[in-house]
């Protein structure tokens, strides 16, 4: 049985899609028997999803008077 230790590195890290069969099969038995562990699991999902969200968010170009405007204030100064 693993531990919660390694699971929630596991997790973290996405280390899953780089074990072994045998190694996810583990971590999928601690969380079908560890409610802090599918918890922290579902924690990390909404976590990732919020970063990704934030993300493409902020990767919207600018408008294209945009450096127009910045110019403007700044000879106004």
């Amino acid at each position: 049985m693993k531990s919660c230790k390694d699971v929630s590195y596991q997790l973290s890290t996405g280390d899953l899609a780089h074990t072994s069969l045998v190694e996810r099969i583990g971590v999928w038995l601690h969380l079908a028997m560890c409610r802090n562990c599918r918890a922290f699991s579902r924690q990390l999902g909404a976590m990732a999803r919020a970063a990704r969200g934030a993300a493409s968010a902020t990767e919207a170009e600018p408008r294209e008077s945009f450096e127009r405007e910045i110019v403007e204030r700044l000879r106004q100064r």
